[in-house]
């Protein structure tokens, strides 16, 4: 687990909701303040339902003037297999996986990215 990951779990599991936990672990790097990070980026399930960790990291990418939106999305679908919410806790049902594990993994995914 690398440091940006364990960044947004703690984050999450501090009770920030998963978008807002992805951009306070970033805000150095788009060069806010957590604050300003959180508020930033949109609400969980705020554009077409879709989950915090895809809408946070899309909005980043878009900040940071990176242009790997599309190959973000292919890597979250290709882990989870949908964008939106209730598709995703639907999936995770009885499987273990919680929204801190895909909170986590769209941290090192835009990680990697960068």
């Amino acid at each position: 687990m690398n440091e940006m990951e364990m960044k947004a779990r703690e984050s999450h599991k501090k009770g920030n909701n998963c978008s807002a936990s992805l951009a306070m672990a970033f805000a150095d790097r788009l060069g806010m303040t957590e604050n300003e990070a959180k508020k930033y980026v949109p609400a969980p399930r705020s554009i077409d339902g879709k989950c915090g960790g895809y809408l946070s990291v899309m909005a980043m990418l878009e900040k940071l003037g990176i242009d790997k939106t599309k190959e973000y999305e292919d890597m979250f679908l290709e882990k989870n297999g949908s964008l939106l919410c209730k598709e995703l806790i639907a999936k995770r049902a009885g499987t273990g996986r919680t929204c801190n594990d895909i909170v986590g993994e769209a941290a090192a995914m835009l990680d990697s990215l960068l």
